[in-house]
């Protein structure tokens, strides 16, 4: 084994004989002393400070994709609608986004389905979160809620005759409330 290893020794060094100094012919550039202080005197550190943006006086968004992604920021896309050229000076046209269809309806005089302009599912859920919030009634896990034309349905049972009037006289200073069917009643205690 150690005849082999000399052996690979000795090729390794008649490569490195062989082998040319490539250094020998290196181009020189000849650089004052005024700007090499002035490259080490450029912070890349306070350069690239520099390029970020204050978020402390702007939302934190930005209209750049790249410093979004570079710097965290919300890339908000612009938003001037694309426009066909035109030779008229006033005629820039709007090709996507703004059809003359959609300028001409009104939606808040469209009718939307029932499903979707449901002011007592609303409504429900607003009863629902006061009851809950309510240092009061926040403990009465039996009532339940239904709403129909802003009239409240209750159902269920509470623990007290009080409870009942605390949760009706709550429920009518909702916003939207137009009567309030009360038919809860009282838990029997048990033994």
């Amino acid at each position: 084994m150690m005849k082999n290893d000399k052996k690979a020794q000795d090729e390794v060094l008649d490569d490195e004989t062989q082998v040319e100094p490539i250094y020998d012919n290196a181009p020189s550039v000849e650089v004052s002393y005024e700007a090499l202080e002035e490259t080490i005197d450029g912070d890349p550190e306070e350069e690239a400070l520099q390029n970020i943006i204050d978020t402390k006086h702007t939302d934190g968004s930005t209209t750049d994709p790249f410093v979004a992604s570079e710097q965290g920021m919300v890339y908000t896309p612009p938003s001037d609608p694309p426009v066909l050229p035109s030779d008229d000076l006033q005629g820039a046209e709007v090709a996507t986004g703004f059809a003359q269809s959609m300028e001409e309806s009104n939606p808040d005089v469209e009718d939307l389905p029932a499903r979707v302009d449901n002011q007592d599912l609303d409504l429900e859920e607003d009863v629902r979160v006061s009851l809950h919030n309510n240092s009061e009634t926040g403990n009465l896990e039996n009532v339940r809620v239904r709403v129909r034309n802003g009239v409240v349905l209750l159902a269920g049972t509470v623990f007290s005759e009080d409870d009942i009037g605390i949760v009706e006289e709550q429920i009518r200073d909702l916003d939207g409330v137009v009567e309030v069917v009360n038919g809860l009643t009282v838990a029997a205690e048990r033994a």
